[in-house]
């Protein structure tokens, strides 16, 4: 990544949120912000505060500077250096209760047919 770069909008937002299939109207209804303020962000007419930028990162597991487009790596560095077990609860935590469901039923699935 260039180091000199200027950051005035999050275009890794944009990047993430469509690549997990969330809709601005879902992501700004979970955050409790309007979807014009996510649209903001996206296009960079407005810079989130850092708490936003904390609870963006919480949101979608990922690191804050790849959300600032400094780094192309969305795993945040404390995951990268921890256990697999950890990495996996941390991913399965910030899943929507309807994608949990079809995951415990998958992992069900997989259960029955190892015996």
């Amino acid at each position: 990544m260039d180091e000199t770069k200027s950051i005035e909008k999050l275009d890794n937002l944009r990047k993430i949120r469509e690549k997990r299939n969330i809709t601005q109207v879902k992501l700004a209804t979970d955050l409790g912000v309007t979807q014009e303020l996510i649209s903001r962000y996206e296009l960079g007419s407005s810079f989130p505060q850092v708490n936003m930028l904390v609870s963006l990162s919480k949101y979608f597991n990922c690191s804050v500077d790849y959300l600032l487009g400094l780094t192309d790596v969305e795993t945040p560095i404390k995951y990268l250096s921890s256990n697999h077990n950890a990495d996996i609860i941390s991913k399965y935590n910030a899943l929507s209760n309807k994608d949990k469901s079809h995951i415990d039923s998958y992992l069900s699935f997989l259960l029955s047919n190892s015996k």
